[in-house]
Formats: C-alpha cells, structure tokens, sequence
C-alpha cells in the first residue's frame, strides 16, 4: 500500500439544506466521509483518508480529525449535522462505540451517533450495510475488501460467511497499491505494439494504483507470458505502468492467492440466480471483466450487479429511515455466520485454484 497520506475532497452540488448526516466507512486501510441533504435527499460532498493503516489504535483520532476537517472544507456548520452513521471492522467499532459522542466531535449534543450493527466478530457492520442496499427476495452477493463477506438469501433467512484476503482486492497488498479514489491509476491493458496504457481515476496525475488497475495489468502480463501459470514473473522483477508505478513479482503473488481464495469462496457458498458484488475491485465494468478472466469468478456469476462501495449507501439509508435501522437490527441478529462449517474444504478449494 502507498505510504503517504492523501485526502480527497469532492463537491457534488452547490447548494444544500441545513440538515447534514454524516455517513462514514472505515476499512483497514481508508475512511470516507459523505455528506448528505437529509431535507434534499441527495449527495453534497466526499471526503475520503487513504495512504496509512487504520487500527484500533488511532481510528479514533484519525476520523475525528477528518470529519472536522471536511466540515470546514465544506463550510458546514456543526448546528447542520443532524446524525452521523458509522460501519467499521468489528474491532475498530468496539473502540469506537466508546470514544466517540457527540461532544468530542464539536457537535451539538442532540446529535445522534449511530453505529450499524455487525453479524458476527468475522463479518462486521460495513457487510450489514451492503445487505439493507439488496432488493426484495432471493440473492447471493459479496463484497470485496480485507476479506470476501458472502451472503445468500433464501426462503429460510440469511446466511453469511467471510474468507481472509490477502489484500490485492483494497490495494493494502500492493507495494503501489490504493482504493480506486482520484489519482489511481485504473483499466490497464497492452496495446498490440507492446505500449501500456492506463486510465487515471478523475483524470489527474497518478498517485498509485488501483485493485482494478493492478489485477488487469496482471491479466495483461499473463496473456504477454511474462508471468507463467505458476505465478512467477519470467523476465524481470518488476512491470512498470509509466514511469513512477509498478507491479511486483509479490504483488503478483497477492493476486494470485486471493483470486484462488476468492474462488474457492464462491464455489464452496451457496449461490442464487441473481447476484451482487461491491469493493475497490469494481470501479469500472473492467474490474469485473478482469476478476473473471483472471479465474476468480465462476462462470454463473459473470453477469451479477455491481458497485465500488455499497457500505456508503447503506449507511445513508440507515440515517435517513428508522424503518431501515430496524431491518439491519434484524439482520445482525438472525443471520447465520457459516463460516466454520466451510473451513475444513477451503484449503482443497484454495490449493485446487492457484494456477493462473
């Protein structure tokens, strides 16, 4: 992962109401802000903090810090905020749920601090949130990130599961890697006289390279044999995408384990007809053409619906709909974490997808 720290801000209108909620997503390696009109039901602004490692540690400070910051940014008052909605990994809403109130943000005490409940201690309130986002009756969807979370809907309720990655599907694996946030480097692909060429997510100057940009420069590099079936890079230890940025032969290897945990994930969870996947990998329609040429996707699921980050809109739906907080109540209480029953298959699953 990158190594220094970048915030980007981004304006989507020019007016707004003086009723705010905060919606806010924080992974492993990244927080994002998003400001929403409650009174005009729309998107105003985004903030997002990527290029450093979020712990139980310093989650507190760091999102603190941010949400203060892009409030000025904005020129958001305090008095406008009428509620902030957090999702995090389980650990990280733990020390969350105890540090924060309203008071030490600057907000005014009626503000509601609302936390969206977690499934089990492996699959936390960011994968809650994607669920409330899901249409009415059967599904299968995953999302994407520091783990697969997978879930299946059926007559009989939820069940969910979630497989540790080793971080080629966020970026936090990658020696260059970053979310598909402005100035990653996105959709690789080589020309047929040998040339690379890359897109830049927001059109400025690159910064690092995205999950979608390093898995297709993969695919790239396999079709061209620099790198066997084997995972090894056959020529040269690195494979530079302009003049700053690269893949590696670990990053290559990061790839590789994930996309055969990312398949042995859907071969072993149950699936339904219609499917949904959300996480940094799905930027662009290239991000899913890429997972499935690369092997990580089973052929049922090419077609499945997709999106970069349907933790934000859960949240949004949370804070804009008591009904909404209801349902991601009941689904953290009545949906069945499978994951231990999988277990005992998933290495013959791993092993049997490692191949390129």
């Amino acid at each position: 992962m990158i190594s220094q720290i970048h915030i980007t801000n981004e304006k989507y209108r020019s007016e707004r109401s003086a009723e705010i909620a905060a919606a806010c997503d924080i992974t492993a390696s990244s927080i994002s802000i998003v400001y929403y009109d409650l009174a005009l039901k729309r998107r105003y602004a985004r903030t997002a903090l990527f290029g450093e490692a979020i712990t139980s540690q310093n989650a507190a400070k760091e999102f603190m810090r941010l949400l203060i910051t892009s409030m000025r940014e904005y020129n958001i008052g305090a008095s406008a905020i009428k509620s902030v909605g957090i999702a995090a990994p389980v650990h990280i809403e733990s020390v969350l749920d105890g540090e924060l109130s309203a008071d030490e943000l600057y907000l005014p005490p009626e503000t509601e601090i609302f936390f969206v409940p977690y499934i089990s201690a492996g699959i936390s309130g960011r994968f809650t949130a994607t669920l409330l986002t899901l249409p009415d009756g059967e599904w299968s969807a995953a999302d994407l990130g520091q783990s697969i979370c997978m879930a299946n809907r059926s007559a009989d309720g939820i069940v969910c599961a979630a497989f540790p990655l080793a971080g080629a599907f966020d970026g936090s694996g990658l020696e260059s890697g970053m979310p598909a946030e402005n100035g990653a480097i996105d959709a690789v692909r080589r020309e047929k006289d040998g040339s690379i060429v890359y897109e830049v997510v927001g059109d400025r100057e690159s910064i690092g390279i995205s999950p979608c940009g390093a898995v297709t420069a993969a695919n790239a590099m396999i079709s061209a044999g620099i790198v066997d079936s084997d995972g090894i890079m056959t020529d040269r230890d690195l494979f530079y995408i302009g003049e700053d940025f690269f893949v590696s032969q670990s990053d290559i290897r990061v790839i590789q384990s994930d996309k055969a945990r990312c398949r042995a994930a859907f071969e072993l969870f149950p699936s339904s007809e219609r499917t949904f996947l959300s996480g940094e990998m799905f930027s662009t329609a290239a991000g899913l053409r890429a997972l499935s040429e690369l092997g990580a996707l089973p052929e049922r699921i090419r077609g499945a619906g997709f999106c970069r980050n349907s933790t934000e809109q859960g949240i949004i739906l949370c804070l804009e709909d008591p009904e909404i907080r209801r349902k991601a109540d009941e689904i953290a209480l009545t949906a069945r974490d499978i994951t231990e029953e999988l277990i005992p298959e998933f290495d013959n699953f791993y092993f049997d997808n490692l191949s390129f």
